[in-house]
């Protein structure tokens, strides 16, 4: 390349992320190997094999990636970068304008960035790998906080052990014996049954004289609360301030015990904000004092973008602040309204039940009466629900626009009634039946009577599962919407208020791949809610390779990074939060990855319309 032209380049680049974020010696040598290429409006490129491990950039002009059967793949503008291995993805370039292009030779590029890994993967020559390095960038675990981590991090592994049968005095004996040890857990062929703790002996042995030759079984609390070894330390400080408890047992997926979390311990040794809001929540009497802490939501989920969560943990931690928010709402109403006249169970749908909670997440509620419910138990619980509903949106939980809400006398039913809707919507899964399945697919327990809920959902599971008529109702609904692979044509970005060109990310991203990994999942009974869970759980069926899993996984987490960014920004520039974001606002390298994500999604569609034949 001509020196002159050298200075040229290396200004440019650095207005190009990544290399933005190189030093400027490292540009120099870069921007002196690149090629200076003029292609001619409406003109056909061969890209021939050589030039397929060339990185090209856009210095100014419009070209289309076009599939080899004339598909539209993407159209490209100023400062989009492209090629990687055009042998591979296998498109070809038509120009829109006269094009200026900036031509690298790849590999002699990566050589000169051996010592920058992190730009590096994000010039990596497939999709998953560029999306991973994006949110892996993100990420500094020097900030996470304990309780962040998996409870499996932090287990107390060497516990106590005794069964059913074991006597009083000999689980006392093993405890004392034990250094540290305060409980003992009780097993019974491998199962978890029980719990004893110093409490217990305390309280029931010596406290009621009992005879310490007598059986554990007698004195130990049954059936103890447990978390899965996968879940957040935080999860279970919530479940020990919820229940009063000090012992969590953890188990793994096959519910055998591998440990002991003790959360209050870790309230006193380790302070964190969310931890700080959750014992407000639970301290609060009246509505009042809990809407006064909308800010200090906010507040936690800040710190949290701030200190580079994963996008699972923020997730998780919302939404224990939510079930948190409902729970003493319950409590309070209550105490307004009255205690229950039958048993009941608090139920949560969508994002909510999936703990997949965002600042933008409204209320998908509803509420399972026992079947034996009066009328006049149901306009108690009418009056309860109104209660519940209007608090939560008052502590910034907007109401549902499409009313799916316990408030609502359609969700507000008894066990019976319920289990007809699930068998008349798997039956018959068109227009509003669709509709109404759609947003209780995924449901979960936040209060009230467990084995009601465990009957609904039990009834659930086997209508929505293994159902080949709901799976192909399911892709067709999914294919009205077709990622905007073209967001950078003008024509497809929606005009906002302020005549601002936007791109819904929850429509046509975020909610795409909740619905493809639902429907691979639900397609061999998978039982998990989560988007994540779902996608390792396909891949572990066999469903799709690995290749296809870092796809969908990388692609997943970053559309949910960028909307809490979306968010995070929104709440400092005083807008409040939306799912409307600005892509021309962005540089061409995050307008990359946008593209890269929704070429994923749009793939997926088309698979999914292969498999279930819709």
């Amino acid at each position: 390349m001509d020196s002159t032209l050298l200075p040229n380049v290396v200004t440019f680049l650095k207005t190009i992320t990544p290399f933005s974020q190189l030093p400027d010696e490292t540009l120099d040598s870069i921007a002196s190997d690149a090629d200076i290429v003029f292609w001619g409006k409406q003109q056909k490129i061969v890209l021939n094999d050589s030039a397929g491990r060339s990185l090209y950039i856009l210095r100014s002009g419009v070209i289309e990636q076009r599939f080899p059967d004339g598909n539209l793949r993407a159209r490209l503008g100023k400062n989009d970068l492209f090629g990687f291995n055009l042998v591979q993805d296998n498109y070809r370039i038509e120009t829109v304008e006269s094009c200026l292009v900036y031509k690298f030779n790849y590999d002699l590029l990566l050589a000169k960035l051996v010592n920058f890994e992190s730009i590096a993967n994000q010039l990596a020559t497939t999709a998953n790998h560029r999306l991973k390095s994006r949110v892996d960038s993100e990420l500094t675990e020097a900030d996470k906080s304990v309780y962040f981590k998996a409870v499996r991090e932090v287990a107390h592994c060497d516990v106590v052990m005794v069964t059913p049968s074991t006597s009083i005095q000999q689980v006392a004996r093993q405890m004392r014996d034990h250094q540290g040890s305060t409980c003992a857990l009780v097993l019974d062929e491998e199962a978890l049954v029980g719990i004893v703790s110093q409490r217990n002996l305390s309280n029931r042995v010596v406290a009621e004289a009992m005879n310490v030759c007598g059986p554990i079984r007698d004195v130990m609390t049954p059936e103890p609360y447990t978390v899965e070894q996968d879940e957040l330390v935080l999860a279970a400080v919530n479940l020990m301030m919820k229940h009063n408890i000090q012992h969590v047992p953890i188990v793994d997926s096959d519910h055998q015990v591998v440990g002991l979390v003790t959360p209050k311990q870790l309230v006193q040794k380790h302070g964190v904000q969310a931890i700080y809001l959750i014992e407000k929540i639970r301290n609060c009497d009246a509505l009042d004092a809990l809407s006064k802490l909308i800010p200090l939501r906010e507040s936690v989920f800040e710190a949290m973008v701030e200190a580079h969560m994963t996008t699972q943990m923020i997730g998780q931690v919302l939404t224990i602040i939510y079930d948190a928010f409902t729970s003493q709402l319950l409590k309070i109403a209550e105490q307004v309204v009255g205690k229950p006249p039958c048993r009941y169970a608090w139920i949560v749908a969508g994002s909510h039940a999936r703990t997949e909670v965002h600042l933008g997440s409204d209320q998908d509620n509803a509420l399972v009466l026992e079947d034996g419910a009066t009328e006049t138990d149901r306009i108690y619980f009418q009056h309860l629900a109104m209660f519940v509903c209007k608090g939560l949106a008052a502590c910034g939980y907007s109401l549902c626009n499409g009313r799916f809400m316990a408030a609502t006398s359609k969700w507000n039913q008894p066990l019976y009634i319920w289990q007809q809707y699930y068998r008349k919507w798997a039956s018959n899964p068109e227009y509003d039946m669709l509709l109404n399945l759609s947003v209780f697919l995924e449901i979960r327990l936040i209060a009230g009577d467990e084995s009601l809920f465990e009957q609904l959902d039990q009834h659930r599971h086997e209508y929505v599962t293994h159902n080949p008529r709901l799976m192909s109702a399911l892709v067709r609904n999914l294919l009205k919407e077709r990622p905007p692979l073209g967001i950078f044509n003008n024509l497809v970005l929606q005009r906002d208020a302020s005549d601002g060109k936007t791109l819904n990310i929850k429509k046509t991203a975020i909610g795409l791949l909740v619905d493809i990994a639902r429907i691979y999942a639900l397609s061999k009974g998978g039982e998990m809610r989560s988007t994540e869970e779902r996608i390792e759980f396909v891949y572990e069926q066999g469903l799709i390779n690995e290749s296809s899993y870092q796809d969908l996984i990388g692609t997943y987490r970053y559309a949910t990074q960028l909307r809490y960014a979306h968010h995070l920004n929104g709440i400092r520039e005083g807008k409040g939060v939306s799912n409307s974001i600005y892509p021309e606002r962005f540089g061409s390298f995050e307008r990359q990855h946008l593209k890269d994500a929704f070429r994923i999604i749009g793939g997926y569609q088309d698979a999914l319309k292969m498999k279930f034949g819709s």
